[in-house]
């Protein structure tokens, strides 16, 4: 799906606003804090999205450029984070699917589950997808059928990255969730790993199975354009290994490429927060000496969250957890 669908004109009314105020830096305090956190509070986050994956397959030789995607507009997705831990669940209920059009393109159903963890300066998270029911536009190609449906086209997706983030001062958190906030601009280099494991199947107990890993280099920035306005950046890429192995017996395997962009704008007071988010994903896998695939995602994300305190059993009982996880990642002396 295009990030398109969205307007952009959100992107810009939020930048006019942070525009017109000038960036505030308390210079009297003795010590600079680049990063404000919330270790007592509790946030739950609301975000939409047209973030889905979709299939691109491509033949140089003769042109062949066909696009297998799902039939869905938007999607919702709720978070709840506290201290290092974050969970993250995506669903489309029907009243927000905006699209009428299932008798032509067919019917998608989505869920999504995720979590987040953060330990010191390492990021670790993993995620399940599940999404069934694809189609695939043939106005182009000139027939006499607009759309081909494939109504039991199921993709279940697993996976996750595992990154370190070098500067202490940036905040990894501002860009993710808003689960901290950036109060001095900075930036960080963020190597990653990342790994997915995805099975493919059209109706059938047979499934295809592709594994993806990438290794590359990431590098973010907040810019604090003053206490409450923020632009988050980045931009990842990496090359790594795909194997591919068929229901039927076939197998093949090569490079692959991954690219990420990313760029947002935020809102943040204490208690409330809000903003939108730009994104552009793509696994490009060269597998075929006939066929080249591409696993895309583009999207935009418009989201709200509130903070709120968190019960004090909730904050005990994390403050063992996280004193027991800090003495076993702690480096012992000699």
């Amino acid at each position: 799906m295009k990030p398109t669908k969205i307007t952009f004109s959100v992107l810009f009314f939020i930048c006019l606003l942070g525009f017109s105020q000038d960036q505030e830096v308390d210079t009297t305090a003795s010590e600079i804090v680049y990063k404000k956190q919330y270790p007592n509070r509790i946030t739950f986050r609301v975000g939409l999205t047209d973030d889905f994956n979709s299939y691109e397959i491509s033949n140089p030789d003769t042109g062949l450029d066909v696009l297998l995607g799902p039939n869905q507009e938007i999607r919702s997705t709720f978070s709840l984070l506290f201290r290092f831990v974050e969970i993250n669940i995506g669903h489309t209920p029907k009243f927000i699917k905006f699209n009428d059009d299932n008798d032509e393109k067919g019917e998608t159903s989505y869920f999504h589950f995720g979590t987040r963890f953060y330990i010191k300066k390492w990021m670790q998270n993993f995620e399940w997808t599940k999404t069934q029911g694809y189609f695939v536009d043939l106005r182009d190609f000139g027939g006499e059928q607009d759309y081909l449906i494939f109504p039991d086209f199921k993709v279940t997706r697993v996976g996750g990255n595992t990154a370190f983030v070098f500067n202490e001062n940036f905040s990894f958190r501002t860009i993710f969730k808003q689960n901290e906030w950036q109060q001095i601009s900075a930036g960080s280099f963020v190597p990653t790993l990342s790994y997915y494991y995805s099975r493919i199947s059209n109706g059938t107990p047979e499934k295809d199975k592709v594994f993806d890993i990438t290794v590359g280099p990431a590098y973010f920035y907040n810019w604090v354009i003053n206490k409450q306005f923020i632009v988050t950046s980045g931009a990842h890429a990496g090359i790594g290994y795909t194997t591919i192995n068929t229901y039927d017996g076939n197998h093949s395997d090569g490079v692959n490429y991954q690219t990420e962009l990313t760029l947002g704008l935020g809102y943040n007071r204490d208690g409330f927060f809000t903003g939108i988010n730009a994104n552009y994903r793509a696994f490009y896998h060269n597998t075929s000496e006939n066929f080249d695939l591409k696993d895309q995602h583009s999207f935009l994300e418009f989201h709200i969250g509130y903070r709120f305190k968190a019960p004090k059993i909730i904050i005990d009982k994390t403050n063992q957890l996280e004193e027991k996880v800090n003495n076993l990642v702690k480096p012992k002396k000699d």
